[in-house]
């Protein structure tokens, strides 16, 4: 039998598989997170699989994204197609619905609908707090995730019994001072193990029907062999998210990208409201692309992109007018 093994596992057994396959599950951002924990998903047997991503393959993606081949990236394969073509080949029993969008406000409650939990691939934080307001407003429990380095954290939030990511993190950090993947790398391992931590979190949940007694942090270094378990604190009365029912993210801000008419330039505006620092936001980019910075601004080329982050955090892009592609360029370099 395909399960048998799994079966086995004493805190899963017959019972546990039998919960595991009628699970319905959102996989949002389909990178180095979320391509490998849906492989894991897909090989437990869930019955479905909503695969979300808004990028096509490329080869920088191989070394970690273990769903895609050398054929993918040459065609540039939308992620979340890619991903569903090889699952099909791996478990045809698990149902995989691919869906290539860009997660925001608009379209994030329908993208929830039908599901029993979601995991967090994204690459950027303002997406993970918009899926925050959207899975509080719908009690809807998800895995959130980071990875970048040899550095990922793993989280299960349950509305209502757990902190959600604004207890914990009440703003937005401030454009640019968060690391990403473009600008710090990552190893395969560390994609791998984040990816299995969330997948662990995930398939317990399923099982369990809730979550542990004492809600968690995981933290792990894959390159120094480390794993610590942090205890995280109550929910927050005062959390404008779970505790006082106001979806800033999802229903109150501005739309916070734009095409500028006759420019081929998007600008993407971020919702931290905090100023970046340009310095040091230039000593990280140096590896993306050649940087100029003053007090005003910072200027990126990496063609056939260039851009310009301003000190009150606007991010105007130039060499695009599609506004999704601009805000995975931001995402990737600039870290919101």
């Amino acid at each position: 039998m395909r399960y048998s093994r799994q079966e086995l596992f004493a805190p899963i057994g017959r019972a546990g598989q039998a919960r595991i396959g009628e699970a319905r599950v959102l996989v949002a951002g389909c990178g180095g997170l979320g391509s490998n924990a849906a492989a894991l998903l897909a090989r437990a047997g869930v019955a479905l699989l909503r695969i979300v991503d808004r990028d096509l393959v490329e080869l920088s993606n191989l070394q970690r994204q273990t769903l895609f081949e050398e054929a993918d990236a040459r065609e540039g394969a939308p992620k979340a197609t890619a991903a569903a073509r090889r699952l099909a080949a791996v478990n045809s029993e698990v149902r995989v619905e691919p869906v290539v969008a860009d997660v925001g406000p608009d379209n994030v409650l329908a993208l929830l609908d039908g599901v029993d939990l979601v995991l967090d691939g994204f690459d950027n934080f303002e997406a993970r707090y918009v899926l925050n307001d959207a899975c509080a407003k719908r009690r809807l429990p998800w895995v959130a995730g980071a990875c970048v380095g040899a550095t990922v954290t793993a989280q299960l939030i349950v509305p209502g019994e757990t902190p959600c990511l604004r207890c914990l993190h009440r703003e937005l950090p401030r454009p640019g001072a968060a690391e990403t993947c473009d600008t710090a790398g990552i190893i395969g391992p560390a994609a791998v193990l984040g990816a299995a931590l969330q997948a662990s979190l995930a398939l317990r949940f399923l099982v369990e029907g809730g979550p542990p007694a004492e809600a968690s942090l995981y933290c792990a270094d894959a390159w120094n062999l480390s794993l610590d378990r942090l205890p995280l604190p109550a929910r927050t009365p005062g959390c404008p998210c779970c505790g006082e029912g106001r979806y800033e993210y999802l229903e109150g801000r501005a739309r916070t990208t734009t095409a500028l008419c006759g420019r081929d330039a998007v600008q993407v505006r971020s919702l931290s409201g905090g100023r970046p620092d340009l310095a040091a936001l230039a000593g990280r980019l140096g590896a993306v692309g050649t940087v100029k910075v003053n007090d005003l601004l910072l200027r990126l080329t990496a063609p056939p992109y260039e851009l310009t982050v301003f000190d009150d955090g606007r991010v105007i892009v130039k060499g695009t007018s599609d506004e999704a592609l601009a805000r995975s360029l931001v995402a990737r370099w600039v870290g919101v």
